[in-house]
């Protein structure tokens, strides 16, 4: 396991090494997990539902995560076109 130092800023903010984020695929808007026990912390990349749906619907509701979350909204009636 690779351990790495961050700062906690005065809001409780963390940077995440831009290493770690590029070698875990997080990118903006991607959710952490983040799991206590005593006085430890250990953080956990949760996957996206819409970017594991895009493989499945490649051929018939859409190709990306933004294609899958477009489909959505228009079916429940949501409008993205603002």
């Amino acid at each position: 396991m690779i351990s790495e130092t961050v700062t906690v800023s005065k809001r409780g903010y963390i940077i995440l090494p831009a290493r770690i984020r590029k070698e875990m695929n997080i990118k903006p808007g991607s959710r952490i997990l983040i799991h206590r026990e005593k006085d430890k912390l250990t953080l956990e990349a949760v996957p996206s539902f819409t970017r594991r749906l895009s493989g499945i619907t490649q051929k018939t509701i859409g190709d990306t995560p933004e294609a899958i979350d477009d489909f959505i909204d228009q079916s429940r009636g949501i409008r993205t076109d603002d």
